[in-house]
């Protein structure tokens, strides 16, 4: 008959131990991810006017630089009630402002 030793309380600090590390390291890698990601759109709108051959994009990153322009010209549409192809110059539309 083989005798082996008890593993005992060693044995499960190392696995605590192992679960935590893995844990914080997880945590860590997703905290940096987060800080990655573009901020929220602006609550904050302001009035504009669209210049010839502008587009939602061009609006979205000269108002709110930092933001995601994607979500930016989703808020446009929303606010305005249009879609980027219904989009003419001389049109007055409130776009979100990111405030300095």
């Amino acid at each position: 008959m083989v005798h082996r030793p008890a593993v005992g309380w060693r044995w499960a600090v190392t696995v605590a131990a192992a679960v935590c590390a893995v844990t914080v390291g997880f945590g860590a890698v997703v905290g940096e991810l987060a800080d990655g990601v573009a901020p929220a759109v602006p609550e904050s709108t302001t009035v504009v006017s669209v210049a010839p051959g502008e587009s939602l994009w061009q609006l979205a990153e000269r108002y709110a630089p930092g933001a995601n322009p994607s979500a930016v010209v989703a808020r446009i549409e929303e606010l305005n009630d249009i879609s980027a192809g219904e989009l003419t110059a001389g049109a007055v539309l409130s776009v979100p402002i990111t405030r300095k």
